[in-house]
């Protein structure tokens, strides 16, 4: 935030009219919001906008096919052998200064391990940071004087979830062996799953085998040793960025009409962690829904939701069928239809028949893009028994920018009361994107404390006060515009205009949206300026 002061030179006149004014002097002033210093002060979800060197700011974007061992360590996630999340990584047991030669990306660098070292410690493991959806591992090998190409080894994945619920013990499946000496300087392995369960719905996939396997793990092995063995880079290419991860920190939540406290681990790509329904009669009754709002908008045309295995009762899988809904936000007056009360008008994307044995455990729907912020799920089917189902993951995939992002300042001090007279900005808008801008001003504040539980969900105090430390968020102070507040004004339509909120006022506060209506295009803001002088008096 830059504010630059020009002072307006008075000139002296023969009128004592003018001189009385003149004694007061005048100054004219500039807010500026133009470098990454600046947006820094404003509020907005982290991870969804993307402030470049040159101080403008942008939508970030959502791609699909990534190599998931390039950001592994920005994912953070619990083990049992610390109370601390720890990030994922890449670890080994020989030559270990050199194991981050393989998630360096670049083909010119290598981990070989020491000739001295016994077999057993001639391994290496990546961890993900969290569990992705992964279609293929790749290995690349160096072949120079010095460092060629391993000649035998093993690959192995592991989704995450540990063999024993105390320990972090895992159990590995092998998807990858040489059958003969390796002389390849690229080895693929293609992942598969299968699920035969034969369900049915609108965008569902429903195929035996599917491309791909749920890793967080991946172990690669060598089976002899050799002079100048060495490997270059693994690469695990996942299906894509999943959103759903990051909800809470986003700003997003998941309301949920049971079992709350644990909603959203669904959402969290942790494969020991589980979203558990219980319960009979019908899904209104029982409270088999939830409502997830995801704390910005994205363009999403991918879905995989994983369910544990069910208990079955005579012949009849738990789970038997689905909905799921989405919303892009619009703020709804009340009911709708298929859905319980809620802020949002809802879409239906999909109806699944899961009745039939052998009981399905993933579901991947593919669809077109569609605008999303909110997602509503529940179970369709009434029973007169009791059911027990859980939900291990439902994953969210889109390729493109993010659809839509509100962006709020700090409030802005004019360092006394001062009269706004122009507001300005500007930005790069291709066909199908916009940026709105809106202001307030006022003089005073109130402040209050609001609660969260540990899925973003507003609570009372003495709500809060019964949870345990492990299911709520710490207290957070609100700083509000006082009862002199004018509220947000109409839009900016120009980038040069009169300043629209009233004034003279000590302080203004801004808010910004920056979206789209195509996930191939995004707008670009340079710049906002708010132009204001001292109040006359």
């Amino acid at each position: 935030m830059r504010r630059h002061h020009n002072k307006l030179l008075s000139r002296v006149t023969q009128t004592a009219v003018v001189l009385a004014l003149v004694s007061a002097s005048s100054v004219a002033d500039v807010f500026q919001f133009n470098s990454k210093r600046d947006w820094e002060t404003w509020t907005f979800p982290p991870g969804v906008l993307v402030t470049n060197n040159d101080g403008s700011i942008t939508l970030s974007r959502v791609d699909k096919a990534i190599n998931a061992v390039s950001n592994s360590t920005d994912f953070l996630h619990k083990v049992k052998r610390t109370r601390d999340l720890i990030p994922g990584g890449i670890r080994g047991f020989s030559n270990e200064s050199a194991v981050e030669n393989l998630v360096d990306g670049r083909d010119d660098t290598y981990w070989q391990p020491s000739q001295n070292d016994v077999l057993d410690d001639w391994w290496i493991e990546i961890d993900l940071g969290r569990m992705v959806y992964a279609t293929k591992i790749t290995l690349t090998f160096p072949d120079t004087t010095d460092a060629v190409p391993f000649r035998n080894f093993s690959v192995y994945i592991n989704d995450g979830e540990r063999s024993t619920a105390a320990k972090d013990i895992f159990q590995f499946t092998r998807v990858g062996r040489t059958t003969s000496p390796n002389e390849s300087r690229v080895v693929e392995y293609t992942l598969r799953t299968l699920d035969p369960g034969p369900a049915t719905g609108e965008h569902l996939q429903a195929l035996d085998t599917l491309s791909f396997a749920a890793v967080q793990y991946v172990r690669f092995v060598p089976e002899e040793i050799h002079d100048g063995a060495a490997l270059a880079k693994i690469e695990v290419e996942a299906i894509g960025d999943n959103v759903a991860l990051g909800t809470v920190e986003r700003g997003g939540s998941v309301r949920a009409g049971t079992s709350e406290s644990n909603s959203a681990l669904f959402s969290d790509g942790d494969h020991n962690t589980s979203w558990a329904l219980s319960g009979a009669t019908s899904w209104e009754e029982s409270g088999h829904w939830y409502e997830w709002d995801l704390g910005a908008s994205f363009w999403i045309n991918r879905m995989i939701i994983e369910v544990g295995a069910p208990i079955v009762y005579s012949g009849l899988a738990v789970i038997k069928d689905f909905k799921i809904s989405t919303s892009d936000g619009t703020v709804s007056s009340g009911l709708t239809t298929d859905r319980i009360h809620s802020n949002f008008d809802y879409d239906l994307l999909t109806l699944v028949d899961a009745s039939q044995t052998p009981v399905r455990a993933l579901y991947d729907l593919k669809f077109e893009s569609r605008k999303t912020r909110q997602v509503f799920f529940h179970r369709v089917t009434s029973f007169p028994w009791r059911v027990f189902y859980t939900i291990v993951e439902h994953a969210l995939y889109g390729d493109g920018y993010v659809a839509e992002v509100v962006m709020t300042s700090d409030f802005i001090d004019l360092g006394g009361t001062s009269s706004v007279r122009r507001l300005t900005w500007d930005a790069d808008l291709p066909p199908g994107t916009y940026v709105e801008i809106r202001s307030q001003s006022g003089d005073t504040f109130i402040f209050e404390e609001k609660f969260y539980n540990k899925n973003g969900v507003e609570i009372s105090e003495s709500q809060w006060n019964k949870l345990p430390k492990s299911q709520k968020q710490d207290i957070v102070e609100i700083q509000r515009p006082g009862s002199d507040w004018s509220g947000w004004s109409q839009l900016y339509l120009e980038p040069d205009g009169v300043f629209l909120s009233p004034s003279p006022r000590r302080y203004v506060q801004l808010q910004v949206k920056l979206g789209n209506d195509d996930p191939d295009v995004t707008p670009l803001l340079r710049d906002i300026s708010l132009h204001f002088d001292d109040a006359l008096i």
